[in-house]
């Protein structure tokens, strides 16, 4: 009976793809033709923020293949976060060869800008440093499974996410000001670094703003227990109406889209088990997911039928090394407490489940 792993993934190749978008869009015309000779070299040119992300996203990789080596898989059920329905869709069902998939991939990815030629071959450079996930163009090995969410709930996601990330950078704004009127801040934001959900449906955020939040809402939590409690949630409280809103339709969103992503995994299931035996099936899904999945994993009842048992492996020391990357949604799950506090109310009962959680935690199944 084979074992099955949920992992949470921050994809060398998602950070690299908005890192590369990023400075081509930035980049004049005139100079692509002197870039195309050396085009695996590009990130020598990115800006400070994107480099220590790519530095992070490596460390990143290398730690989740380090987890690969422990549950020694022999066969990765596997989510690339490439956001190609139609092209997953017939690789799933063999349709198409792997080398054809590849093939049209790059097209899809470069589409037609004058820079499509110099990001093909940068990302098939990025692509190869996957191999140990998804093997080689040559070769997809048919334990792959692509899953994802339908096009439409994906595409009304993403104006919720944007709106959320504004609603709390203004909270943020608002809570360093009051807080700045009484003390001032010691810390400030170091690295930011993040791309719209826009560009490829997919957002990454990098951030080194540990110190500064935690000062930040540590002298926040301290003036909300004394006497100037009043003063701060006159100050606060039209921000944190608007982002409790506004984080509470993304929550229903979010579990929403963790049904669907759920129910997609148990017929991807199906299709592995129906191909042929394996020892063990690792699920790779984004961090924002983790804490749903694995409680929806071990409370499904048609694994057993499937003839599939739950996993366990320590994942503490990839959650630390994803840190910089989850560090926005912390601060949005830290900031909601906040706004509930500032407008003393309590949270819904509908969000006291793993599904609202925004950062996966290390826990033994069952």
């Amino acid at each position: 009976m084979p074992e099955l792993f949920l992992v949470p993934i921050i994809s060398v190749f998602d950070v690299h793809d908005v890192a590369v978008r990023d400075w081509l869009n930035r980049l004049d015309e005139s100079a692509l033709p002197g870039h195309l000779e050396y085009p695996f070299k590009l990130d020598r040119f990115f800006p400070e923020s994107s480099r220590h992300a790519l530095m992070s996203v490596d460390d990143v990789h290398g730690e989740i293949l380090r987890l690969l080596d422990i549950i020694d898989p022999q066969a990765v059920f596997l989510d690339i976060s490439i956001d190609f329905v139609e092209l997953e869709n017939k690789y799933n069902n063999r349709m198409i060869s792997p080398l054809e998939f590849w093939s049209e991939y790059y097209q899809i990815s470069a589409g037609t800008e004058d820079s499509a030629a110099l990001y093909c071959i940068y990302i098939k450079g990025i692509v190869d440093k996957q191999i140990r996930l998804i093997e080689s163009k040559e070769h997809l090995p048919l334990s792959v499974v692509f899953y994802g969410q339908d096009i439409r709930s994906r595409e009304e996601l993403i104006p919720v996410y944007e709106n959320i990330r504004d609603k709390d950078d203004e909270f943020i704004l608002q809570i360093a000001r009051s807080v700045n009127e009484i003390t001032s801040l010691r810390n400030s934001p170091a690295h930011l670094w993040h791309t719209p959900m826009q560009v490829r449906q997919t957002a990454i955020s990098y951030e080194e703003t540990e110190g500064f939040y935690s000062e930040l809402l540590s002298r926040l939590g301290r003036m909300l227990k004394f006497k100037i409690r009043t003063h701060i949630i006159k100050s606060l409280r039209e921000k944190a109406l608007e982002f409790s809103g506004a984080y509470e339709r993304f929550l229903d969103y979010k579990m929403r889209i963790d049904e669907i992503k759920f129910s997609n995994i148990i017929e991807g299931l199906k299709i592995l088990t129906s191909q042929s035996e394996h020892q063990a099936i690792v699920i790779f899904c984004t961090p924002m997911h983790y804490c749903a999945l694995l409680n929806a994993l071990n409370k499904e009842t048609r694994l057993p039928e499937l003839g599939v048992t739950v996993g366990n492996t320590n994942i503490s020391a990839l959650l630390n090394r994803m840190k910089p990357f989850l560090q926005k949604n912390r601060i949005m799950q830290s900031d909601y407490d906040i706004a509930l506090d500032i407008l003393e109310q309590k949270k819904p009962e509908r969000f006291n489940n793993p599904g609202s959680s925004l950062i996966p935690t290390w826990c033994t199944p069952r």
